[in-house]
């Protein structure tokens, strides 16, 4: 337990046996209310102090990159969910395809091909679905089942990477622990 914990738990139990002392002497009073305000104080104390923000002005910068980077990651999942959302609605995917999509849009596996994915892959498939859409043309069905079918490839491909990625950092992680745990024996 913390020492402001403790405190707390003391200063309550010293509140209660005061409560039973009041019928007693007078001077019980003054122990009631003055261990009613500290176990407010330490109260108050704790719940304003749950945070970790120190002052300087180098952690205030790095929180500052750190929103930053927040933001650039968040429009860039609305980008791409923005794009594959609008391909669903004019065009539809299969259930795997869409089994396939969800994945890499919840575990966020474009990081390594966002710009390939945004500025070529997904603007070229909308286009097509457009085209395709606009003009009722014999070859054009296939070539955007073709297209989808290629991204979902690259999509698995992609999450099958990032996912080996994984295991071998925990795998590293693992063999760093184990080392260390050797040394300190």
């Amino acid at each position: 337990m913390m020492w402001s914990e403790k405190m707390l738990w003391f200063f309550s139990g010293l509140f209660f046996a005061a409560i039973i002392g009041v019928f007693y002497p007078d001077w019980m009073l003054w122990v009631v209310i003055a261990s009613f305000v500290a176990g407010g104080v330490l109260w108050w104390k704790k719940i304003n102090t749950r945070h970790f923000a120190p002052r300087s002005k180098a952690f205030k910068e790095m929180q500052k990159i750190q929103k930053k980077r927040d933001k650039i990651a968040t429009d860039k999942h609305h980008h791409i969910n923005d794009q594959i959302d609008y391909i669903e609605r004019h065009w539809g995917y299969t259930q795997e395809q869409q089994r396939t999509i969800d994945r890499f849009l919840q575990q966020r596996a474009y990081t390594q091909m966002y710009n390939r994915l945004s500025a070529s892959l997904l603007p070229q498939l909308i286009t097509l679905v457009d085209h395709c859409n606009g003009k009722e043309q014999k070859g054009c069905k296939r070539e955007v089942s073709r297209r989808i079918k290629e991204l979902t490839l690259i999509m698995k491909e992609e999450l099958k990477r990032k996912k080996t990625q994984s295991q071998e950092s925990f795998e590293t992680t693992l063999e760093v622990y184990d080392h260390l745990l050797r040394e300190v024996k």
